[in-house]
């Protein structure tokens, strides 16, 4: 489920960025990020964080869940300003 999440994220916000309206709002990718680069970012800062959370146990039922919960939030929320953009705005 998590990397359903992680690639249902950036495929919204991939989807979203064609709206002249829209940037990203995560500093890390900066305001118009490639999939390429939303990816990489996503796998560099990830995997490290979850080796490390593997390796001193703080990987539970109860965290990966809120990750999980966190990350479906998220992504709805991309799909509500897609929604708002392709009322509002124009594709790039």
């Amino acid at each position: 489920m998590f990397v359903f999440l992680q690639v249902a994220d950036v495929w919204s916000t991939y989807r979203g960025l064609k709206y002249n309206c829209v940037e990203e709002a995560n500093p890390l990718f900066g305001r118009q990020p490639s999939i390429t680069d939303m990816t990489l970012t996503k796998f560099a800062v990830l995997t490290p964080a979850i080796k490390y959370d593997n390796k001193h146990g703080n990987l539970n039922k109860k965290t990966i869940r809120s990750t999980n919960a966190f990350m479906a939030i998220v992504i709805g929320n991309n799909m509500n300003v897609i929604q708002r953009a392709k009322r509002q705005c124009q594709k790039r």
